[in-house]
């Protein structure tokens, strides 16, 4: 377990001096803190659900980016560098080098998480100061449920980790980053079309079915945007984070696999 945590912790600082990875989350602060003045581009919408879609659009989009860039890089650049044959000639197990990598990236893409939820919370306060008397009529009755984001951030979060952990597995096998880090975009591409056609109202038979037992299920996550303006299911809350942990867990325990196979 120290030797987990040593490389955890060596792996944050890694990730939080890729300068790459900084701008991104720099990038989607600063949309999610400019929400508020963007709602003269809305079409309709309800302003607090604009400011939390935008919050929530960040969270995934910005952050699936860094799950899997971040990912790929830590993982590359130890190979590169040849750091993976010092660490593994000592009393390190290709599962602790893998477990390691992964929980630093899990903890870089929690602080940006926290960051973004924060963020998110904060607008949505300001938005519903800034409606004064006229709160009843452009709240359009929704009642923020600031746990409810928390838990939704928290949520994105165990889902970030499912890819980061995808990404994982790729680079144990490949051996160019490039490669890995397209490979890994396409299987979020794939993930993604499958939460898309679903929510559309498609059906998982056959190939569509045994792709989610394959890549990510992100499907199990679709729901929980409703917690921002409503009560907390924690049944649904419950099952999608238990099935990103299993998911992370079966990816990481693959990559250690795949780390044991191959030449450094």
């Amino acid at each position: 377990m120290r030797n987990i945590t040593l490389i955890s912790i060596n792996t944050l600082h890694e990730t939080l001096r890729q300068k790459l990875m900084l701008i991104i989350a720099l990038v989607a602060l600063a949309l999610v803190l400019s929400s508020k003045y963007l709602l003269s581009l809305d079409l309709g919408h309800e302003q607090l659900r604009f400011v939390f879609d935008f919050g929530s659009g960040a969270l995934g989009f910005f952050g699936s980016i860094m799950a899997v860039v971040a990912t790929c890089q830590i993982f590359h650049s130890e190979i590169e560098n040849k750091t993976a044959i010092t660490l593994l000639s000592k009393p390190v197990g290709f599962a602790q080098f893998a477990a390691g990598k992964f929980f630093g990236a899990a903890m870089a893409l929690a602080l940006f998480a926290f960051a973004i939820a924060a963020a998110t919370c904060a607008m949505l306060f300001i938005t519903r100061l800034g409606f004064g008397n006229s709160e009843a009529r452009l709240s359009a009755g929704l009642s923020t449920n600031y746990a409810g984001v928390c838990a939704f951030a928290f949520a994105q979060w165990c889902k970030l980790c499912a890819i980061s952990a995808v990404s994982a597995f790729i680079c144990s096998v490949s051996s160019s980053l490039l490669f890995s880090v397209i490979v890994s975009f396409m299987v979020l591409a794939a993930s993604t079309a499958g939460e898309v056609t679903l929510w559309l109202g498609g059906k998982s038979e056959g190939f569509a079915r045994l792709a989610s037992y394959i890549f990510p299920d992100f499907h199990v996550f679709s729901a929980l945007e409703s917690f921002a303006f409503g009560p907390i299911d924690t049944g649904q809350f419950a099952a999608a984070c238990a099935y990103a942990a299993l998911y992370s867990f079966a990816a990481v325990a693959a990559a250690a696999f795949g780390s044991s196979r191959r030449e450094f």
